[in-house]
């Protein structure tokens, strides 16, 4: 699969200068069009090759037309990368957006979620300091069978942070969570409330 092996082509001939090293002198050998025209640009096949298989879409299937989809789309990305490449040299942050990057956000734009594109870096302060717990809303704000109980001791769920952790023992018999509920303290009434 090399560049070694003999090729046959139907073309038309043009001039092309060889250098004979043993008598040293230029001959004009007939060269077909073709073969100046596929090394010239040779290089560029090269580099698409590299760039479609560093993150390649290929998945096996029994139906041939969906390799031959997959191979499509994986080329016309690579195509439109190097495209995007050309026209636009750096993106905000000083850097050239890698393939890996571009592919992500095409396909986070076709799927139109390309709002929640991952950032690089740490995770900001207010990720960081909020803890949630996971209660559907339907459950959480319904008026029925929410009941205090004693258990072991948890998060609660209303006040806790990561920076501030406040653990409590009473926890909602409805959302299973804890819920600070003292005398200083009521998280309880709050947490149920819209």
């Amino acid at each position: 699969m090399g560049d070694q092996n003999k090729k046959y082509y139907f073309a038309d001939l043009e001039k092309m200068s060889s250098d004979e090293h043993m008598n040293e002198d230029v001959q004009d050998i007939a060269c077909p069009r073709l073969v100046l025209e596929y090394n010239k640009h040779m290089g560029y096949v090269d580099k698409l090759d590299m760039l479609k298989s560093i993150y390649e879409l290929d998945r096996k299937s029994k139906k041939w037309w969906l390799r031959i989809f997959w191979y499509l789309l994986d080329i016309s990305l690579v195509n439109a990368y190097i495209i995007f490449k050309n026209r636009n040299t750096t993106t905000k942050s000083g850097k050239c957006m890698t393939l890996k990057h571009f592919k992500l956000a095409v396909c986070l734009r076709l799927i139109g979620a390309d709002e929640n594109i991952p950032k690089k870096g740490r995770i900001s302060s207010v990720q960081q300091n909020t803890f949630k717990a996971n209660v559907p809303q339907e459950i959480r704000y319904d008026s029925c069978a929410h009941m205090p109980i004693h258990g072991s001791s948890r998060r609660c769920a209303y006040c806790s942070s990561t920076s501030s952790p406040h653990r409590t023992k009473w926890i909602c018999s409805r959302c299973n969570v804890g819920l600070c509920l003292n005398a200083n303290k009521n998280c309880f009434l709050p947490y149920h409330r819209r």
